[in-house]
């Protein structure tokens, strides 16, 4: 049971964060919406500001640790891209307003964001350096910074999301048709990304 209201809570106050924001958000509508009294709230988390630390950690934690661990497989690194790719976006398809709760945070408070990254990341950068240099010697790549590599992965994976209103007006498509476009990016952004760096 207590861990019933616990998961309850969670999810309640991660709706309202990712909706809201920090500053927009008030613990009494967190406690309606997980169908408990404010005082209980309080109980588990003692402020507000715990309870979107520790909500904003386990969002943030989701999508870097399984992001990062594709990259992070053994595998061919063009197989590992695609991988990553698909994982990134399906990800963020299934929690579609996380992009711009996370550049928010990145906004009111850039070290919560770093620590997250910190933890999940270690030596990403090198492995991703080191299928790079052997994807190279196979003859399969052309040799790309690790850094620039990374960046336009999630770049090419993260716009769509966060600019959907000025994308989806721009080519007018309705919902339906823009959600079947995200769909279609893993594939696109995998032969985008395979075409760039085939020798």
């Amino acid at each position: 049971m207590e861990q019933d209201t616990e998961t309850r809570i969670f999810e309640a106050a991660r709706a309202v964060f990712v909706e809201q924001g920090f500053d927009g958000a008030r613990m009494q509508e967190i406690a309606d919406r997980a169908g408990i009294n404010k005082a209980l709230l309080h109980y588990y988390y003692r402020s507000k500001a715990r309870l979107f630390e520790a909500v904003f950690r386990a969002s943030a934690a989701e999508v870097l640790g399984q992001a990062a661990t594709a990259l992070r497989q053994d595998q061919p690194l063009p197989d590992r891209l695609t991988t990553f790719v698909h994982t990134y976006i399906d990800l963020i398809r299934a929690n579609p307003h996380l992009p711009a709760f996370v550049l928010e945070e990145l906004r009111r408070n850039p070290d919560a964001l770093k620590a997250v990254v910190a933890e999940h990341t270690p030596g990403l950068l090198d492995a991703l350096g080191r299928g790079i240099e052997d994807a190279v010697a196979a003859g399969r790549l052309r040799r790309i910074d690790p850094a620039h590599l990374l960046a336009h992965l999630i770049g090419l994976c993260i716009i769509p999301f966060i600019a959907r209103p000025m994308l989806q007006t721009a080519t007018q498509m309705d919902d339906a048709a823009y959600d079947a476009f995200l769909e279609a990016r893993k594939e696109e952004v995998s032969a985008f990304i395979h075409r760039a760096l085939v020798p």
